[in-house]
């Protein structure tokens, strides 16, 4: 159990220090043309912005699993926590978002390569492999309740609910962006615009350091629900 709790802090921190790495870096102030493209100053405010949202989605499961930690040796005359044996398809899910983040971040290099026929063949992939996690966490779900865990009362239950849906959320969220990320790639095998070509790496990038990072707070979650 400690080690576990260890690996969910250590996850906190680490996803806290690239936060702020990121932040003192000032992307705001980039200056210049990037190589390869046309992009301007404006191409930072999305950057920045999503570095934000970030830092919001961070803090929001910080607190969910300090809620969690707190909840779990809380005080008597609160409901009883009784642990809960996770379903073993979590692991199957991990190494599907694990994946997931893989392929993206190939896609991203093929995106800075130009390479648009092979990006768009990694990029969807992504999409797909995330949706199998998706997928995975409702059988989790439906594992937990077949094993007569299932109990609105136990607070472990709650919260296992919670955490796992409140990610699948963010994740459904980034498939939306990612869908029209995707259908920009296809307009763009038409199109052999500077400018096309640099929004395609744009959108590739930010969906690819949005995945990283749920991926990050997803590790944590799951260190966190295998200590108890």
């Amino acid at each position: 159990m400690m080690t576990a709790m260890v690996i969910a802090m250590l996850t906190a921190i680490t996803v806290w220090w690239l936060l702020i790495q990121r932040l003192l870096e000032k992307p705001w102030a980039e200056r210049g043309v990037l190589a390869g493209s046309q992009e301007t100053t404006t191409s930072s405010a999305p950057r920045v912005g999503l570095w934000v949202f970030l830092a919001v989605v961070t803090s929001l499961f910080g607190l969910f699993a300090s809620a969690y930690v707190m909840r779990m040796h809380g005080h008597s005359g609160l409901a009883h926590w009784h642990p809960l044996v996770e379903p073993r398809i979590l692991w199957v899910n991990t190494a599907f978002l694990v994946a997931a983040s893989y392929v993206l971040q190939k896609a991203r290099r093929f995106a800075e390569r130009n390479e648009l026929e092979r990006l768009r063949i990694y990029f969807p992939a992504g999409g797909v492999l995330t949706i199998a996690f998706l997928a995975g966490q409702l059988w989790a779900w439906r594992e937990l309740a077949a094993t007569g865990q299932y109990d609105r009362t136990n607070p472990a239950y709650s919260f296992f609910i919670l955490l796992t849906a409140v990610h699948g959320l963010h994740l459904l969220g980034g498939l939306w962006v990612l869908a029209r990320a995707a259908l920009r790639i296809w307009r763009g095998l038409s199109s052999a615009s500077v400018v096309a070509a640099g929004k395609i790496r744009l959108s590739v990038e930010l969906c690819t350091v949005y995945w990283h990072w749920l991926l990050l707070i997803w590790l944590g979650l799951f260190a966190l629900l295998l200590s108890t």
